[in-house]
């Protein structure tokens, strides 16, 4: 199962996200342990405050009409639990009838509880019990008025106290408001780092996708890079130099071979003529010619590979007419008809006249090679900026057809000494042009060419 490719806004937000959370959960329990610490007033506070709410929750009456106290959830079972773990804590709650104790109230607390006045809510005071002084509350319900709280002796540890304090503060909706600000903040970031990525990231790629694939030609602009994109875009750049200064080393001795072996061929064709036995300079000759073609194209493989052609706006069907015109001769030796058809309109297109010259000369040479037994050849311009060339011999079966572009590649079928290399060279011209080369079985039997040029609107 191929593996799904990931993001890296994705990865970059969900780490900040993260982060942040987990910042804002340390810097919430940090400040408030603070806080406590250096406020001890504030600390017996809260925790007496925390317990009172508690028991003023839990408190009621059953089926009885009996006043009970039940204190539900696992936090408040946990916080009542610290609390009945000191030994001097305590709590009294009653109805004026009714009442349920924990603990001893000491005796200096039940003067406090006797001598306030029902009309004061809620106070809070310290006491003496031996040697130690503590803090406690007296307070009326908020739920039912009818009920008196009063309870002392809470002395949390620290981290108890911060506990109750995240507990309390809870539904004062804190934690609500940063788990807002931590949502907006995951949205804002899933798609500002998204954009901060992507924009240069599509820039290196938008930089790409403009390489030429020729010696020495454009690299990877660097220009408005990201630091941390920019060993990337060097390292491709000197991949790039590097495999120019293999192709170039290997361009430049097969050019040089070809062209050193060109005159030794003429020699030795001049040389063939004084071979008396007519059968056998017959042979030499034919191996000799075979020999001197496939120099001549590898020679045009080489300068195609490595030059930058020219693009102008040209009209098509004038370019193919002229070049046409200088095969009719070594045609009508063949006995070979040429038929050209064009549109009386000029087709423009976007090419080089020298390629596209030496794209028609080889389509032609290699019918009029491969495709003997017709008797004509036809050679349209569309209106689509198509040059189609059309042969009606043996053809190329399909299975071959993609297979016959590439260099030095002859088909099964082909009973001719050709050298493998036209339609390569054919190919390579298109792809330099940025169009392409279609192969296809014509009516009646026989090759249909079909070469797609970008059209071009004509220069001012």
């Amino acid at each position: 199962m191929t593996p799904r490719p990931r993001s890296i806004a994705f990865l970059v937000a969900t780490v900040l996200v993260l982060g942040m959370a987990l910042m804002m959960v340390l810097s919430t329990v940090l400040t408030i342990t603070v806080f406590l610490l250096t406020d001890t007033r504030s600390r017996e506070g809260i925790t007496l405050e925390s317990v009172e709410k508690l028991l003023q929750d839990g408190v009621g009456y059953d089926r009885t009409g009996k006043f009970v106290l039940n204190v539900d959830g696992v936090i408040a079972e946990k916080i009542i639990q610290f609390s009945k773990d000191q030994s001097e804590f305590w709590y009294l709650l009653s109805d004026g009838t009714q009442s349920i104790r924990y603990g001893t109230v000491p005796p200096s607390v039940q003067k406090i509880i006797d001598e306030t006045s029902p009309q004061v809510i809620s106070s809070q005071f310290y006491y003496s019990k031996g040697q130690d002084r503590h803090f406690g509350l007296r307070k009326w319900s908020e739920k039912d008025p009818g009920v008196l709280i009063v309870l002392g002796g809470v002395s949390f540890s620290h981290a108890e106290t911060v506990f109750v304090a995240l507990w309390e503060i809870w539904p004062q909706g804190l934690y609500h408001l940063l788990g807002g600000v931590l949502v907006a903040t995951a949205t804002i970031a899933v798609v500002a780092i998204k954009r901060t990525i992507a924009i240069p990231v599509r820039r290196v790629v938008d930089s790409a996708e403009q390489l030429d694939g020729l010696p020495n030609g454009r690299r990877i602009s660097d220009h408005d890079t990201p630091i941390e994109l920019k060993p990337m875009v060097a390292a491709f750049n000197t991949a790039l130099s590097r495999i120019d200064n293999a192709f170039e080393a290997q361009r430049n001795f097969l050019a040089g071979a070809s062209h050193e072996l060109r005159t030794p061929l003429t020699k030795l064709r001049l040389k063939l003529d004084l071979v008396q036995d007519p059968d056998m300079r017959d042979v030499l000759v034919r191996d000799t010619a075979r020999l001197a073609s496939i120099v001549t194209t590898s020679l045009q493989l080489a300068r195609l590979s490595g030059q930058s052609l020219t693009f102008v706006s040209l009209d098509l069907a004038a370019t193919a007419r002229a070049i046409i015109a200088e095969h009719v001769p070594s045609a009508m030796k063949k006995g070979i008809d040429i038929e050209f058809k064009a549109p009386e309109e000029r087709i423009w297109v976007s090419g080089s006249e020298p390629a596209i010259r030496v794209a028609l000369d080889n389509l032609i040479v290699n019918a009029m090679r491969h495709a003997q037994e017709t008797e004509t050849l036809v050679v349209e311009v569309l209106h689509s900026g198509i040059l189609r060339c059309t042969d009606h011999g043996p053809g190329i079966p399909a299975e071959e057809r993609e297979r016959m572009l590439k260099p030095f590649v002859r088909g099964n079928s082909s009973a001719s000494d050709g050298t493998g290399m036209g339609l390569a060279i054919v190919n390579q011209i298109m792809m330099a042009h940025g169009g392409s080369v279609d192969l296809g079985e014509a009516t009646g039997g026989g090759l249909v060419v079909n070469l797609a040029f970008p059209q071009s609107a004509k220069d001012t």
